[in-house]
């Protein structure tokens, strides 16, 4: 990679990492560092990520931040019509881009799962939906350790924009 991507690539890993300390929410915050490193910014977007936050609806399932880092792929490579899956060439491209985003991610995480990650960061799973284990989870610093996730998602998929772009 040449040293213009490298820089984007680092600042969207960065900035993933700074506002998911601050803020939290992994698929707002992954999705907010991808849109403002390549400038294409959507308010309506970012706000359709915030139910995916904690594994959708805080459920633990699919990583949010993955699930961020693959809304912004569709921003930038979906379909940008109604039509057949099989006929449209933008969503091939968006497909092809995404598949190689969710491996890489996976491949690092052992997992796409929110609960298989915190317990590969943890030791253990926090249940985002019980109040008082969302509360753990607050003050033990786990966010931070999220923080990482986002910003190694965001990190992944500003890599794979980029060698296509």
């Amino acid at each position: 990679m040449c040293q213009k991507a490298d820089k984007l690539v680092n600042r969207a890993a960065k900035l993933a990492k700074i506002l998911g300390e601050e803020f939290s929410g992994c698929s707002q915050m992954t999705l907010k560092a991808l849109q403002e490193t390549f400038g294409v910014v959507d308010q309506n977007v970012f706000m359709a990520a915030t139910s995916l936050a904690g594994g959708v609806a805080r459920s633990g399932e699919v990583c949010g931040a993955l699930l961020g880092a693959l809304m912004f792929v569709g921003m930038l490579h979906g379909r940008r019509r109604l039509e057949r899956t099989s006929e449209s060439e933008d969503y091939s491209k968006c497909m092809d881009l995404a598949i190689k985003i969710y491996d890489e991610f996976k491949q690092t995480y052992g997992s796409v799962r929110c609960k298989d990650i915190h317990l590969r960061l943890f030791g253990r799973v926090y249940d985002l939906r019980n109040s008082e284990d969302l509360k753990v989870f607050a003050e033990s610093g786990a966010m931070n350790k999220c923080a990482d996730v986002m910003a190694k998602a965001a990190e992944i998929a500003a890599k794979h924009i980029i060698k296509i772009s």
